[in-house]
């Protein structure tokens, strides 16, 4: 005798609210834009035809998928950005931009995420060179040599401003103690980094066009870099804070690597030139940095 199937449990069909509007034969307008729908997005404005409310747990699951599932945004930005040096910049350039974030939700993550975690976790926020010298951004904590200070201090900004000017802003800042200075500029500094550094994104670009001038591009072009590369370098500067002094210095050598291979991508030419350029650019770079922040000191001072 033959067995009586096993009775599984049946998922109901779809209702029309759930079918998609070109399942049911039923032609939807969009009610943003007012296009036809026939999809689950509107062709026209890309907002979903489906307006009933959706699961908490669902919507969440959703938007990490497409950000860092496989064929995700952020993932896919980040492995170009981080792994293949100008890619990003030039899948922007031919049009390929859908699958990618813009440049600037580029840069603005990257500054939020850097940001909060110097905030959150006391960071100095810095290139380094050899050890714990270098340029930085963006000091959290006081180093532990400020009280014999030496040559080394001599190149910040702070103290060049204290040497050689002597506006009333600077005479109150001379008149504190060391802890005193240290935390006046620090809570005023802080909040201003972050502006302060997109401010250095066109000056980036600016510089770009001087040194690649063939072909031609336009500043469009060079600002679309110039935020790929900023946003890279935060995202370096933030992990050179969080590892050991050696591995740090490895990631500042990595840092002109990434650059030059970056430049050779996107703009071309012979890698001697490439080389000569990256160096005379990031020089340059970090000289307006130096000039940049000066000004930036002034203007927290009140001069």
């Amino acid at each position: 005798m033959a067995r009586a199937p096993h009775n599984r449990r049946m998922k109901p069909p779809p209702t029309d609210r759930q079918r998609a509007p070109a399942e049911t034969g039923v032609t939807r307008r969009c009610l943003n834009c007012g296009a036809d729908a026939p999809g689950n997005f509107c062709p026209a404005c890309g907002q979903e035809t489906q307006t009933d409310p959706r699961p908490l747990a669902a919507t969440l699951r959703d938007a990490i998928s497409r950000s860092v599932g496989r064929e995700g945004k952020l993932r896919q930005t980040l492995a170009l950005l981080l792994f293949k040096p100008g890619a990003l910049t030039l899948e922007h350039r031919a049009g390929r931009r859908v699958r990618y974030l813009r440049p600037l939700q580029v840069y603005l993550l990257a500054s939020v995420v850097v940001f909060a975690a110097v905030q959150v976790l006391a960071l100095d926020l810095g290139l380094r060179i050899v050890g714990n010298e270098g340029v930085y951004l963006l000091r959290s904590a006081r180093p532990a040599t400020v009280q014999a200070a030496g040559q080394h201090q001599r190149l910040n900004a702070v103290q060049v401003i204290l040497d050689h000017a002597d506006t009333p802003g600077v005479q109150r800042l001379r008149a504190m103690s060391p802890d005193e200075r240290f935390a006046f500029l620090k809570a005023r500094r802080t909040a201003a980094v972050s502006w302060f550094l997109l401010l250095l994104v066109p000056l980036l670009a600016l510089t770009l066009g001087l040194f690649f001038r063939r072909p031609r591009r336009s500043y469009a072009e060079h600002l679309v870099f110039g935020l790929h590369s900023q946003a890279f370098l935060l995202l370096v500067l933030l992990a050179e804070a969080l590892v050991p002094p050696v591995a740090a210095n490895a990631l500042s050598v990595a840092v002109f690597a990434w650059f030059a291979l970056a430049f050779k991508r996107v703009y071309g030419g012979s890698w001697p030139a490439t080389v000569l350029r990256t160096a005379a650019i990031l020089t340059l770079y970090f000289a307006i940095y130096f000039a940049c922040n000066l000004l930036l000191v002034f203007a927290l001072l009140g001069l």
